[in-house]
């Protein structure tokens, strides 16, 4: 860095032939000499050595100015860098990690904190529910793909063989048959399904009035689904005997005589159709639970508590990863401290390089000043006739040139170099001394503990958020309860008006 600042600097390499040039030693000596100047008894020297010395002291400044410029600056940088890693901006790095862990970890907890609140609620309510509707076991609910294959198979299994009895019917043969079966076993499957979904379950609803739809369409749909069987079987004997009839023909026939059906085939098809439709009703019955809602509020509560399992799981494995991440920014200050302190080698060997380039440069300046005082000396002695001063004999002593001291600057700069070394290696251990409190979820090991932690505090904040929403539900009830009774009371109670007792009041007259 300081070579770099020289390299750019104005001043050149000083030599003796440079300065003795600029002043013109020689020719100024021998002049001098002429006349036998300076005099054998003077102690003073004479106008040319004067000039030399202050064109020395001149350099001597330059130099001085510019070692002074590149160390302040170095001196400037290291405050600079300095204020950087002050003990309070690593306590508010700190107080950042901390405050970051405990938002992600009341976040999370937050989250699950509502599923189990929702979990509560949706138990709350299907308990509710099995009281009011006087049920004692939970329903069994099939899923949906369970439902769609049981369908299916049904669907499959009678269209084969109604495919096969209407094959013999039919003027397209087994194509025609199986598009025919199809569609029949499609709709009494749709019915059967339709008769267990609806009006099967509602039956045995605690409300009465769901009775007054639930019979009659129940008995309805069993009569319209026997009735389509027969149908179908009519239509097989109709086809078989005029290739040509018509579905529409079927009704009048099937009026007149619904159970005159004389082929055994024909007859196999009521029976299976009728035995589809049944088995698709039983699937309906059951598919969702027997009893109307009571499916759709127990899978209301288990789909709840299934989020809370499943958010317990999430923070297990999404959590972790999360909190250590940020834990593991806690440790960058001490790779910090370590790659500041590796830089301020590097400011240190320049800080010396600048000195060392100071104190050849004042080495230069000091065997030029000789050397040209020299020249001048041995000028004037070769032409002067009389004696030399004394203080020929003598060199001009510069003090801050021929005894120079150590830079201020370069001192004050090696302190605070020394300084900075010695807080970057304690800091650490005082920021953690400072904030072993605040550390104690930063750098503790065990994370796991702590989201185990917070997944018990967050069950007992939904639990106890949950039971303060029952305290205050329960407290409306009651006060509407009590404005209710007051109410009846009020005008159970006969009107009194003052002035006449009770008993005037049954008999006006």
């Amino acid at each position: 860095m300081a070579s770099e600042r020289s390299a750019g600097g104005a001043l050149p390499p000083i030599t003796a032939h440079h300065l003795a040039e600029v002043v013109e030693a020689g020719r100024h000596g021998a002049t001098d000499a002429l006349e036998n100047q300076p005099a054998p008894s003077s102690a003073v020297p004479s106008q040319t050595e004067m000039t030399l010395l202050a064109r020395v002291i001149e350099l001597f400044t330059a130099i001085r100015q510019e070692a002074s410029a590149t160390l302040n600056g170095l001196q400037a940088e290291i405050a600079a860098r300095r204020e950087a890693f002050t003990q309070e901006r690593y306590e508010g790095r700190i107080r950042s990690i901390e405050a970051s862990m405990r938002a992600l970890l009341n976040r999370h907890g937050g989250e699950l904190e509502q599923r189990v609140y929702d979990a509560l609620k949706a138990k709350r309510e299907y308990e509710y529910f099995n009281y009011i509707h006087k049920r004692t076991a939970d329903p069994k609910v099939d899923k949906w793909q369970f439902i769609l294959l049981f369908l299916i198979v049904p669907l499959t299994l009678e269209s084969l063989l109604n495919g096969n009895f209407f094959a013999e019917a039919s003027e397209f043969g087994l194509v025609g048959g199986a598009a025919t079966a199809v569609i029949i076993s499609a709709l009494n499957i749709a019915l059967g399904f339709l008769v267990g979904l609806g009006p099967a379950r509602y039956c045995q609803h605690v409300r009465a009035t769901h009775l007054f739809w639930a019979l009659p369409a129940y008995v309805g749909l069993i009569i319209l689904i026997v009735m389509f069987n027969l149908a179908v079987g009519h239509y097989r004997e109709m086809l078989i005997a005029t290739p040509d009839a018509r579905s529409l023909q079927v009704l009048p026939r099937l009026l007149e005589s619904p159970f005159a059906i004389a082929e055994l085939k024909s007859a196999a098809l009521v029976i299976i159709g009728c035995i589809v439709a049944f088995a698709a009703a039983v699937k309906g019955y059951s598919a969702f639970g027997s009893y109307p809602g009571h499916g759709s509020a127990y899978k209301r509560w288990r789909q709840r508590w299934e989020a809370v399992e499943e958010e317990r799981r999430r923070l297990d494995v999404a959590l972790l990863p999360e909190l250590e991440a940020l834990r593991s920014r806690i440790d960058g200050f001490k790779e910090d401290c370590a790659r500041e302190s590796s830089r301020l080698q590097a400011t240190r060997a320049a800080a010396e390089e600048a000195r060392d380039l100071y104190a050849a440069r004042l080495g230069q300046l000091r065997a030029a000043k000789d050397a040209a005082l020299m020249q001048y000396r041995e000028a004037n002695l070769r032409v002067r006739t009389d004696m030399p001063p004394a203080y020929f004999s003598q060199t001009l002593n510069v003090a801050d040139i021929d005894q120079p001291t150590p830079l201020a600057e370069y001192v004050a700069l090696r302190g605070l170099i020394d300084d900075f070394e010695r807080q970057l290696a304690t800091m650490p251990a005082l920021v953690e001394a400072k904030l072993r409190e605040q550390l104690a979820l930063v750098r503790g090991l065990d994370l796991a503990g702590e989201i185990e932690r917070l997944k018990a505090r967050a069950a007992e904040a939904g639990r106890d958020a949950f039971e303060q929403d029952e305290a205050k539900r329960r407290q409306i009830h009651a006060d509407f309860a009590a404005i209710a009774r007051d109410n009846s009371r009020q005008v159970s109670e006969p009107h009194r008006h003052p002035g006449r007792s009770e008993a005037e009041l049954r008999d006006p007259s």
